[in-house]
């Protein structure tokens, strides 16, 4: 499979201006990716299980259970390193 320079020049017209010496290179470059593509499907894979992620690892999720205990705002608000105004965190303006 190759791409003839009718096909290379349709795709520049429709997506890029390119230059002569550019259409060329990118001739060139396209076969060369096909000649991979080629290459690739003499490769037997009829044996081989299909996978979608190289790395075997599953997600690990906690429970989401519902804390019982009651947290008062005043012990969260507590907790920000940020100044605290009016019950709520007070963070600098970001609109100059």
């Amino acid at each position: 499979m190759s791409v003839t320079q009718e096909e290379i020049q349709k795709i520049a017209e429709n997506l890029a201006k390119l230059t002569p010496k550019n259409l060329w290179n990118l001739a060139v470059s396209t076969n060369s990716i096909l000649g991979y593509f080629e290459l690739l499907n003499e490769v037997d894979t009829d044996n081989v299980i299909p996978t979608v992620n190289v790395v075997e690892k599953k997600n690990t999720l906690r429970a989401d259970i519902e804390s019982e205990k009651e947290i008062d705002p005043k012990d969260l608000l507590a907790c920000s390193e940020q100044k605290v105004v009016g019950g709520q965190i007070a963070i600098t303006n970001i609109m100059n």
